[in-house]
């Protein structure tokens, strides 16, 4: 994923700082004073600079539909909130589990960024399976919260648990499907390029098959 530099505003606060102070000292209406008030001013900033170099700040991949980007930034508000939710289970199972949703999640909107055609592909997965998610992680995160060993609570809290398994399942076969075509292609590649070079003798096979006619073209003659 692509990041952005955000730099601080500090070292221009510190270059502006430095103004300040000359000019309670020195005579900034002359031209010397002016210049050396501006290389220092120049050489707090460069200082400065390397002390606070600001933060660096994701860029999420947008699919250049507005319609689609739409979608893309509610889907991420949701993985977010899954993504908090984690933070508070202290279950390190239930947190593996939800990691691994995390990662097939974001690799899933990811695809759609990079093609907007699969949109229709995964709408149900946007409007629905996701955000139904992230709604029963909370509420497990709340309920994990209170300690309770109340009988409803704890039935619901393990039929959320016992079916992570499945919904990351699912999160994995909806992100396999989006790549389908492509990796059919490539098969399809692979098998064409190995019969080729079969053919021109440039594999094993190839080869062995060329000794062969070799030898009995040599026996024949």
């Amino acid at each position: 994923m692509k990041t952005k530099t955000i730099k601080s505003a500090i070292p221009i606060y510190i270059a502006a700082a430095v103004w300040a102070l000359y000019g309670l000292v020195g005579k900034l209406y002359e031209t010397g004073h002016i210049l050396l008030c501006a290389g220092l001013s120049v050489v707090a900033y460069l200082a400065a600079s390397k002390f606070f170099p600001g933060r660096k700040e994701e860029i999420m991949p947008t699919s250049g539909d507005s319609q689609v980007d739409a979608l893309l930034q509610q889907s991420r508000e949701d993985l977010e909130k899954i993504k908090q939710a984690n933070l508070g289970i202290p279950a390190p199972v239930i947190t593996a589990q939800i990691d691994r949703l995390e990662k097939s999640g974001a690799q899933i909107l990811n695809a759609v960024a990079d093609k907007k055609e699969r949109a229709d592909q995964v709408r149900k997965f946007m409007n629905y399976y996701l955000p139904t998610t992230t709604k029963l992680l909370e509420q497990y995160r709340t309920l994990s919260a209170l300690g309770s060993s109340g009988e409803q609570i704890q039935k619901a809290m393990s039929s959320v648990e016992s079916s992570l398994g499945m919904i990351g399942d699912a999160f994995d076969k909806q992100l396999d499907n989006l790549y389908k075509d492509e990796a059919l292609d490539m098969t399809s590649d692979v098998q064409v390029l190995e019969t080729m070079m079969a053919g021109d003798g440039l594999t094993e096979e190839g080869i062995q098959k060329a000794i062969k006619e070799d030898t009995q073209q040599c026996q024949t003659n």
